[in-house]
């Protein structure tokens, strides 16, 4: 026992010891205004379009990388898409930031652009960027990954119905919006009302699910859940879990939209990523949700991603080589500000037997005219 606690002692002097043979700078980091440096800068240059894109790329680094894409590959992004429409108008949005010393930070940002008409020509998110200040100047280098992940996994489709007066769905409903915030970008939940004054007319998705007594919650249009109580709530996590941990089987890109009045008119390219796709009962799911409604549930929470407008489109012959052409219409007169848009592809049999599967998914926040 003795030689343990003097083998110790030996231990932690070495250590303390240790402590000293290095400098140490505790000066606090001086914290920098990126969003005057480099954000707001970069969203007027990009008001100059083509002929100030030269300006705009000033703000990042030459050895500039995101999954794969370098600096004169954004630029020519971007050219392209100036030239398809000159007075296209760029809006860029700090999501989050982090500064980790004087001169690295980390920051996850959004580059939306549209057309003089509204229609979305890019809306991309650059998550995990970097900033670092090179000759006194703040630069984007990018996430610094040489090429995008083989198997992304997919975004999880949770379908919920509900509605007004019931008092045993506010539980669900805490839950899907804890999941949601717990897994931002990963997972979309749609509330779906079966009486007014939510209810959508026209929506065929509580006829084909055919759930039920609410509240039902239905994970990737196969597995049903029915009631709120602890147990089966505490099904929730893993069900969604099990979603998020399958590759993903179908990509979303190239949309764009327009918007007349209350409906949003677009098209979306699908690309299955699984060999020998079976394109058979393939649908097409356009949604229109209010993120935050000022309705209520029974325990006076304001309600979350509540669907205002649906399309089911049978796609089951359609060439998934182009775009597929969709329309949907928001049913409030007064179309919702913060409205969304969301889009997954469904292997729809006739008859629904627990055997609906959602391809993945994607959500875009819309760029609202009133």
């Amino acid at each position: 026992m003795k030689f343990r606690c003097l083998a110790l002692l030996l231990i932690a002097l070495l250590a303390l010891g240790a402590c000293d043979r290095f400098e140490h700078d505790f000066t606090a980091v001086e914290a920098e205004d990126f969003q005057a440096l480099v954000f707001t800068p970069l969203q007027n240059a990009l008001a100059g379009g083509a002929a100030s894109l030269d300006q705009a790329m000033s703000y990042f680094s030459d050895d500039y990388v995101h999954n794969g894409i370098i600096k004169s590959e954004r630029e020519a992004w971007l050219a392209t898409i100036f030239a398809q429409d000159p007075d296209a108008k760029s809006t860029v949005t700090v999501l989050n930031l982090q500064q980790t010393s004087a001169t690295t930070a980390n920051v996850n940002w959004k580059l939306l652009i549209t057309s003089s008409t509204k229609e979305v020509l890019a809306d991309s998110t650059f998550v995990g960027d970097t900033l670092q200040k090179q000759a006194d100047k703040w630069l984007i280098r990018g996430n610094r990954v040489g090429c995008i992940v083989p198997n992304p996994k997919q975004i999880a489709v949770v379908e919920f119905f509900t509605f007004l007066s019931c008092t045993n769905c506010p539980p669900v409903e805490a839950k899907l919006h804890e999941l949601q915030l717990a897994y931002p970008g990963q997972l979309i939940y749609l509330e779906h009302h079966i009486t007014p004054p939510l209810m959508v007319n026209g929506d065929p998705t509580y006829s084909y699910y055919s759930p039920g007594t609410v509240p039902v919650t239905i994970f990737g249009g196969e597995v049903k859940q029915s009631g709120s109580s602890p147990e089966i709530l505490a099904a929730f996590d893993p069900l969604v879990q099990q979603l998020l941990d399958v590759d993903r089987p179908m990509v979303y890109s190239d949309l764009s939209y327009s918007q007349d009045a209350q409906t949003f008119s677009g098209s979306i390219k699908l690309t299955p990523q699984l060999p020998d796709f079976d394109q058979s009962d393939l649908h097409l799911n356009v949604v229109l949700i209010e993120k935050t409604s000022s309705s209520q549930n029974t325990q006076g929470v304001n309600l979350h991603n509540v669907v205002r407008g649906k399309s089911v489109i049978d796609i089951s012959s359609s060439d998934l080589n182009n775009g597929i052409d969709f329309s949907v219409t928001c049913v409030d007169a007064e179309v919702p500000e913060d409205l969304s848009l969301v889009i997954f592809a469904q292997k729809r049999p006739a008859t629904f037997a627990n055997n609906a599967t959602i391809l993945s998914g994607m959500e875009i926040e819309l760029n609202v005219a009133k």
